[in-house]
């Protein structure tokens, strides 16, 4: 696959939901002075090919890091929150699944994060890995951005600690890692947001360049002796036969009154962080949900119900998902 460049991040995402997978990859503009980010077409049968303008791809040139993911404005399709230094781009698509055009929406959401937003710093920031979680189960995904100096470049921060952006109703996000207690000046790279302890609540694991990893325990609204969940959840585990058991690349949509949430099933993206486990929707006061997947091989499951504050396995080809257990 050529050209290449200095790539930090890669992604396959179903951007156009054609059912088809193509490959986002993310380049540090730092290491190439004619080059940007790219999307190659990975059509079976076919030698991957680059997506170009006449496609209607737009080129984009950052200090490419890492590739977070979510259908951030619910119009069905994954958008990218790519990190940099400096500003940072949430790309959504532009024209609908005909072209991959997209247009940034990261100041429109207040997601730049540009610089730091507490310790005295006022040079620009240099982010890594970024993910879409609820981290608080109100049923409005969150964004963490992992932060810190590639070393001592004198023209970044310093001090530049991780951002925790809180979605709201309005579709805006409000800086909440100060409130959170994970305000750190350690130099943040790879992260990863799971439930340690299988209690409903998302924890925090960070790994920093020359400081010991950190993990920080969810206690919603509660405290370490007595933690106490901010709202209810679902968490979901995917399987089918064959070689991906663990169904990547299907999609999960989770029906909560008369909103719907869709996420898709990925492994990679992040910045040295990611997992595969576990798939956690908050659900916020509701008691019960639905849900169904469209699977990889474009079928799509029944609605099932389900009651809130569960780990539930969905099985492709089974109409009800089956409780599981955490191990005492």
């Amino acid at each position: 696959m050529s050209p290449g460049y200095c790539s930090l991040s890669v992604l396959f995402s179903d951007w156009d939901r054609s059912g088809r997978v193509d490959l986002r990859v993310t380049n540090d503009r730092n290491y190439y002075s004619s080059g940007s980010d790219q999307l190659w077409r990975m059509a079976p049968g076919e030698t991957p090919r680059l997506y170009t303008d006449a496609d209607g791809w737009v080129a984009l040139q950052v200090f490419g890091m890492g590739i977070g993911t979510y259908d951030v404005n619910g119009d069905g399709y994954p958008d990218y929150f790519i990190t940099s230094q400096g500003d940072n781009k949430l790309q959504v698509l532009t024209a609908g699944p005909g072209q991959p055009t997209y247009r940034d929406i990261a100041g429109k959401r207040g997601v730049t994060a540009a610089r730091p937003f507490t310790g005295g710093d006022v040079l620009p920031s240099t982010a890594w890995h970024s993910e879409f979680q609820d981290v608080n189960n109100d049923g409005f995904m969150d964004l963490f951005i992992s932060k810190g100096n590639v070393s001592a470049q004198a023209d970044y921060a310093q001090k530049d600690p991780s951002d925790l952006f809180l979605g709201r109703p309005d579709g805006l996000f409000k800086e909440g890692a100060d409130a959170a207690g994970i305000v750190s000046f350690a130099r943040g790279r790879g992260a990863a947001l799971a439930d340690f302890n299988l209690d409903g609540m998302l924890d925090l694991v960070e790994v920093n360049y020359g400081a010991p990893v950190k993990v920080w325990r969810n206690a919603g609204s509660g405290n370490a002796a007595s933690p106490s969940p901010q709202g209810n959840w679902l968490a979901l585990r995917l399987s089918q036969p064959g070689g991906n058991r663990d169904a990547i690349g299907a999609w999960i949509e989770v029906q909560v009154g008369s909103m719907t949430r869709r996420r898709e099933v990925t492994i990679g993206g992040g910045h040295a962080g990611g997992e595969l486990g576990w798939i956690h929707f908050g659900l916020g006061p509701a008691t019960n949900a639905r849900l169904r997947v469209v699977w990889p091989d474009g079928t799509t499951g029944p609605w099932m119900d389900a009651a809130a504050n569960q780990f539930l396995d969905v099985e492709q080809g089974k109409t009800a998902p089956a409780a599981w257990q955490p191990p005492a």
